[in-house]
């Protein structure tokens, strides 16, 4: 009993001693490691251990005899004429645009967000739009995003550009598009509301 008690005395004695000790000899250890390592170490890039041989082989006849796909030239970007003759000399056939005119919008039917509306409006008839002329002919391509916002007959009473594609004459086509669209009426709570939708429209030459 006694040896156990003096062994607790000695160690809470010379605990703390014994740390700082041993704390100073592990400072002094890594110090000396510091110093007799090198500072620099040096990297050698690998190195292969047998050279790399090339070996080329002469493709069979039937390969050789196969003709190369025909080049598709792309149509060529509308050039400025030089002078008002030339412009005068060319015919351009009369152009008719269908007015856009929008139904003014009644204030006491809600519009209620496509992700809130019970009862969400469905296609029935989107019409593909009309490709413009001078577009196809300089090779454009694109996708317009339009948002439209469908009345509580399925109709389509307004219409922005939500995303464009880059170029007015596409947009144009996709809103006059995106007017002659088609839904089904939407519902919430069993009484008909406006809701807004997204329809993306993709011109594409091929």
């Amino acid at each position: 009993m006694k040896a156990l008690e003096a062994a607790f005395e000695w160690e809470g004695r010379y605990y703390a001693v014994a740390i700082r000790v041993a704390a100073a000899i592990a400072m002094v250890a890594l110090l000396v490691v510091f110093l007799v390592l090198p500072k620099r170490m040096e990297v050698k890039p690998y190195e292969l251990r047998r050279a790399v041989e090339m070996v080329m082989e002469a493709l069979p006849p039937e390969l050789e005899q196969i003709a190369e796909p025909p080049k598709v030239e792309r149509p060529q970007m509308p050039v400025a004429a030089e002078s008002e003759a030339e412009v005068e000399a060319e015919t351009i056939e009369e152009t008719s645009f269908s007015e856009i005119v929008k139904r003014p919008v009644e204030t006491d039917i809600p519009v209620v967000p496509f992700w809130k509306v019970e009862v969400k409006p469905t296609p029935i008839n989107v019409p593909t739009p009309a490709y413009p002329e001078l577009a196809r002919q300089a090779g454009i391509e694109g996708q317009t995003v339009v948002k439209a916002l469908v009345d509580i007959d399925g109709s389509v009473i307004d219409a922005e550009i939500l995303k464009s594609s880059g170029n007015s004459s596409l947009d144009q086509a996709a809103l006059e598009a995106a007017y002659r669209a088609k839904f089904t009426p939407a519902r919430q709570r069993d009484v008909p509301v406006r809701v807004p939708v997204s329809i993306p429209f993709r011109f594409s030459l091929q």
